[in-house]
C-alpha cells in the first residue's frame, strides 16, 4: 500500500509505503506519476518513504533490473528513506544500478528528517494526492 502526497510550493512528491511493498505498488505508482508529470512537468523532486514497510514482495533481481530503466524526471533529486537494514541495502544497490545507466544519483537515508534536510525543506506542506490500498481477494 502507498499514499502519495505533494508539496506544491517546494515541488516535492512524497510516496509513503506501508505493509508489503509489491510489484502492484510499483505499477500503480508509475501509472499515477506518469499522468502527474504530464500535467505538472518533470521538475518534481521525490521522497520514497519505506519506514512503515514490513516486507518486500519483489524478487531482488527483478527490482534491480527495474533500476536499469530510464527515469521519467531526469535530473531531479530522489531520496529513499529506509530505516530497515535489508531495505536500505536493497535501495543502495538500486541507486547504484541507476547511476550505472546515467540516471543520476539517488540518495538513500535511514531517517525521514535526513531526507527533508537533504532537500532543504524546513516546514513542508504535503497534501494528499492518492492512496492505494492492497487489492482484496
Amino acid at each position: 500500500m502507498f499514499t502519495l502526497l505533494f508539496d506544491a510550493r517546494e515541488k516535492v512528491m512524497l510516496t509513503r509505503y506501508s505493509g508489503v511493498f509489491s510489484s502492484d505498488d510499483i505499477s500503480s505508482h508509475d501509472e499515477f506519476v506518469a499522468g502527474f508529470i504530464a500535467r505538472e512537468g518533470i521538475y518534481v523532486r521525490n521522497i520514497f518513504d519505506f519506514t512503515a514497510v514490513e516486507a518486500v514482495a519483489i524478487p531482488r533481481p527483478r527490482l534491480l533490473e527495474r533500476g536499469k530503466k530510464t527515469r521519467t524526471n531526469p535530473g531531479q533529486d530522489r531520496i529513499v528513506v529506509a530505516p530497515q537494514h535489508d531495505i536500505y541495502e536493497l535501495f543502495r544497490d538500486y541507486a547504484q544500478a541507476q547511476l550505472d545507466i546515467g540516471n543520476g544519483k539517488m540518495m538513500v537515508v535511514r531517517r525521514f528528517d535526513e531526507a527533508l534536510r537533504l532537500l532543504g525543506l524546513r516546514d513542508p506542506n504535503f497534501q494528499p494526492l492518492m492512496r492505494r490500498a492492497p487489492l482484496e481477494i
